[in-house]
């Protein structure tokens, strides 16, 4: 069960609802700013969330160490973070291309709004989406949203909510599996090590990962004289399906192996006996859709090869 706060009486799921509207509101308000804010936009938003974070603990009188609480990473700690990521990011880009190419308009205005991040100053792009989600996001999300339901006795009830909100936060249809899954891997990570270190790192290796390649991509591309449009993009995006499924074929295991990890380290600290399902089991589980992607990949380049 997650860790509850000294002054948990306070901290109440309606309480985490009104916080996550309030959030929300700000991004749009955030949003329809951006014509005055311009490439600014997005800082100014993050720190934003950060404020409404920190707005909460003092409202409830919480020290904000309970709220975003910071301990030390083992092994285990950092390398089942590493693992959930290299697990979840496949199975969110596979989602995202498979949503886009039934809504391919909405999944090049995503692929437009990248463009604009990744062609804004380097420096400001690489503060507000590198460096800022993984501290401002996680502070309003993973921190003070989740602190009102930690009170909650079933932790999958947490981390399915967490990961819904943060997938809405986002306002991106196509894109709403991805994050979503990635908020419920960060929301795991919290609830289960009570550490804010751990979704912060998770969510900055993704971001650094994601954007941080878009960026290149696209300076290379600026630098070689050559314009890559965002109908172009997307259909790159879509036409890589294929590629995809057959990059995600080890994310189920990836998973699967690092929330045992977290898991283990958790009963390793509260002194418990290893106990549920071995992990060989779960591996031998998790194998079934690792064939399923496999075989979907080669089946849909085998297609692709012969039209």
């Amino acid at each position: 069960m997650a860790k509850e706060l000294s002054t948990q009486a306070k901290w109440k799921p309606w309480k985490g609802v009104l916080l996550f509207v309030i959030a929300f509101a700000w991004l749009i308000i955030g949003s329809i700013a951006s014509v005055f804010t311009g490439t600014f936009s997005t800082l100014v938003i993050q720190i934003g969330f950060l404020v409404i974070a920190v707005a909460a603990c003092l409202i409830n009188k919480t020290p904000l160490k309970e709220v975003f609480p910071v301990g030390k990473i083992t092994a285990r700690d950092f390398f089942g973070t590493v693992l959930m990521w290299m697990g979840a990011l496949p199975l969110g880009l596979l989602s995202a291309v498979a949503v886009g190419k039934l809504m391919p308009q909405t999944f090049e205005n995503v692929t437009s709004g990248l463009t604009e991040i990744t062609t804004a100053s380097v420096v400001i792009g690489f503060i507000s989406a590198v460096l800022c989600p993984p501290i401002c996001e996680e502070a309003i999300m993973r921190g003070a949203v989740l602190s009102n339901f930690r009170g909650v006795k079933k932790d999958w009830i947490i981390v399915v909510i967490i990961g819904i909100m943060f997938g809405i936060l986002h306002t991106d249809p196509v894109r709403f599996l991805n994050t979503s899954l990635m908020g419920g891997c960060l929301a795991y990570l919290m609830v289960k090590r009570n550490n804010f270190i751990l979704p912060a790192i998770y969510h900055f290796i993704n971001n650094m990962v994601t954007i941080g390649l878009s960026m290149l991509s696209t300076m290379s591309a600026q630098q070689e004289g050559v314009t890559i449009t965002a109908s172009e993009s997307t259909s790159a995006a879509i036409d890589a399906l294929p590629s995809l499924m057959l990059f995600a074929c080890l994310s189920p295991m990836l998973l699967v192996l690092g929330v045992h990890l977290i898991k283990r380290q958790v009963e390793i600290s509260e002194g418990k006996e290893k106990s549920g399902m071995k992990l060989g089991a779960k591996i031998g589980i998790s194998v079934i859709p690792c064939v399923l992607l496999l075989g979907g990949g080669i089946a849909l380049t085998v297609m692709s090869m012969n039209v």
